[in-house]
């Protein structure tokens, strides 16, 4: 019996996705960025093109350049100034990670999506960005 438990569990951690180092600093390249209002420090993790959507300032790129992604940002930031920004929720599936989380600014809390891919260099990059106000 204790065989099997051992071995049903190592089978079961066999099947979860490992988070490398980088993965690790990814997420909190995020979280600082977010937390700080900082869209070049985000910026640099971003994918050569990802989705950025931002309902609030009427932003809907399904593909956009990340250079553009970073004024975006930049102008987001400067109109909602962070008060805080958390984690809700982390996952992974292959070659993907992705996370929810919860933007607080003045007055306004915007439920935050990103999805992360892995790239050719098998490093994750962000590949959409989305703020939605609201909570999830």
């Amino acid at each position: 019996m204790n065989a099997l438990i051992t071995f049903l569990v190592l089978y079961t951690i066999g099947f979860m996705p490992v988070k490398s180092a980088s993965d690790t600093e990814l997420i909190q390249t995020i979280q600082t960025s977010l937390r700080k209002g900082n869209a070049g420090q985000l910026s640099a993790r971003f994918d050569k093109t990802l989705e950025l959507i931002i309902d609030t300032e009427k932003v809907d790129f399904p593909s956009v350049q990340s250079t553009h992604a970073e004024l975006i940002l930049r102008s987001f930031f400067r109109k909602h100034p962070p008060q805080n920004f958390q984690f809700v929720y982390r996952g992974a599936s292959n070659r993907l990670r992705y996370s929810t989380g919860t933007y607080t600014t003045e007055g306004q809390t915007f439920a935050v999506y990103v999805l992360m891919r892995q790239s050719s260099n098998q490093e994750y990059v962000i590949n959409a960005l989305h703020f939605r106000k609201g909570r999830f």
